[in-house]
């Protein structure tokens, strides 16, 4: 029986081991250019051990944009209540996106290489990319029409091309700084938003 316990316990810690392995070399070498193998001698297991815990590069993979996007829930703190008009929430979530993202390179540039390298990206990649995408695009388009609606934001505003300009700025943002990591791009976010926020919010703060 303590042997079963020891391999319930070393279980989830080993598939982190391999999932942290295969976020580095992702992130280093594309997901093409790395093979389980790698990902195996990075972990310190053999192949075969590496495929007893996932089946396939794919799922994997799978398994790696899972958890970028539980450090990006962890990031915003998503049960934790913005105050404030819903725009105003809107630019705390994504200062605190970008500030995450600047503590994590490896994740960052795996997410760009899924989202800008789209054509060649695997299909568990590409399905990722379009989901998130949409994702944050209806949710920052809905903040930004949630506040529209209170009188919060000024009405002239297109919210769905507000929230594309905002991703965009972010996107532009994250490349600049995976270019040249001494670019801050936390304060250049925090600059466009404390504009927005004078510019756009008409009530509340």
């Amino acid at each position: 029986m303590a042997r079963t316990r020891d391999a319930e316990q070393t279980g989830p810690a080993r598939r982190a081991e391999i999932i942290s392995a295969a976020i580095t070399l992702f992130a280093a070498h594309g997901y093409r250019g790395t093979s389980l193998a790698a990902i195996a001698r990075a972990t310190g297991i053999s192949q075969s051990g590496l495929l007893h815990h996932f089946r396939s590069k794919e799922v994997l993979l799978t398994e790696v944009l899972a958890e970028l996007d539980h450090q990006t829930l962890e990031s915003v703190e998503i049960d934790h209540e913005y105050e404030g008009p819903a725009l105003a929430r809107a630019f705390d979530i994504v200062d605190a996106i970008v500030a995450r993202n600047q503590r994590n390179r490896e994740l960052t540039k795996l997410a760009h290489i899924s989202i800008f390298n789209f054509d060649s990206a695997p299909e568990a990649a590409r399905e990722w990319a379009q989901i998130r995408l949409r994702s944050f695009r209806a949710d920052l388009t809905g903040l930004i029409e949630q506040g529209i609606s209170a009188g919060e934001v000024r009405a002239d505003i297109d919210a769905a091309a507000m929230a594309s300009v905002i991703i965009a700025t972010i996107s532009g943002l994250e490349e600049q700084w995976l270019q040249d990591e001494s670019f801050d791009m936390v304060a250049a976010m925090r600059g466009l938003t404390t504009v927005l926020r004078r510019d756009l919010i008409t009530a509340g703060e």
